[in-house]
C-alpha cells in the first residue's frame, strides 16, 4: 500500500523543484493539495454506483423521536436496513422516501404503507436531506438501524497508509501537482477538466470491478387489482 511518504516522492518525480521530503518546506503544501486531490476523487467517485461502498455503520433511533442524524463523513447512501436486536442481523431493508418530506402524510390512504403522525412503531421507510434521516412510522424505541455507502477517507499525512489502492496514487499525485503549478504559472485549463482526464481512467476501472452477470429483476409487491 502507498504512505502518504510514497506520494510525495511521486510529487517529486513530476515537478523536480519541490521539496517534499522530511523536514523540508514544501511538504505541509504538498499534503494540502493531496488532500484537495483527494477530495476532489471522492467527489467523482461517489456518482458511480456501487463502487467504494465498503463502508458499512449504524446509527439509532431513540423513541418519539422524528429524526437521527445523518452520519458524518458518508457522501453515498447505498442502502438502510433494520437490524434484529436479538441477532444484529438485517430484518428488512427500510424503503426510501423520494419526495421531500413525505414520511409524513397525514391522509391515511393505505395503512399498510403510509403511516401518520398517531402511528409509533419500527422504522419502515426514511427520507433524507444528507442532514438528518427521518423515519416512517414514528419509532417507538431505541432501534438500531445500518448503513451501507461510501465514507470519505481520512486525510493524508507523510506517515500514514494512503486509503485507496495503489492504481489511485498516480491521478491523485497528478492532480495535487498540477494544483501547486496554478498556484505558479500553470496555464488557465480548467481544473476540473484536469480531473476528468487524470481520474476518468481509474474511476472506469473501479466501477466494472464485477462483470460476472447483470442482476435480475427484484419483484417487492404484490399487485392485487
Amino acid at each position: 500500500m502507498a504512505t502518504g511518504q510514497s506520494m510525495l516522492d511521486t510529487m517529486e518525480v513530476m515537478d523536480r523543484g519541490l521539496q517534499l521530503q522530511s523536514g523540508e518546506t514544501g511538504v505541509t503544501l504538498a499534503l494540502r493539495a493531496l488532500n484537495a486531490s483527494q477530495d476532489h476523487f471522492e467527489s467523482m467517485m461517489a456518482l458511480q454506483p456501487n463502487v467504494m461502498g465498503s463502508s458499512v455503520g449504524t446509527v439509532t433511533t431513540s423513541a418519539n423521536t422524528e429524526a437521527t442524524a445523518f452520519p458524518s463523513g458518508l457522501i453515498r447512501l447505498d442502502r438502510v436496513q433494520f437490524l434484529d436486536p436479538d441477532t444484529s442481523r438485517p430484518l428488512w431493508d427500510l424503503e426510501r422516501v423520494g419526495p421531500v418530506g413525505d414520511h409524513y402524510d397525514s391522509r391515511v390512504i393505505a395503512p399498510y404503507v403510509q403511516f401518520n403522525s398517531t402511528t409509533t412503531g419500527r422504522p419502515m421507510r426514511y427520507w433524507t436531506n444528507a442532514t438528518n434521516i427521518y423515519w416512517d412510522p414514528l419509532p417507538n424505541a431505541t432501534h438500531t438501524i445500518r448503513y451501507y455507502g461510501m465514507k470519505v477517507a481520512d486525510d493524508i499525512t507523510a506517515g500514514g497508509t494512503f486509503a485507496y489502492p495503489d492504481m489511485v496514487m498516480l491521478p491523485i499525485t497528478t492532480f495535487a501537482v498540477k494544483l501547486l503549478r496554478v498556484g505558479k504559472d500553470d496555464d488557465t485549463v480548467p481544473i476540473t477538466q484536469i480531473g476528468l482526464d487524470v481520474f476518468g481512467p481509474v474511476i472506469q476501472t473501479m466501477a466494472r470491478f464485477n462483470r460476472d452477470r447483470p442482476p435480475g429483476y427484484d419483484y417487492r409487491y404484490v399487485h392485487t387489482e
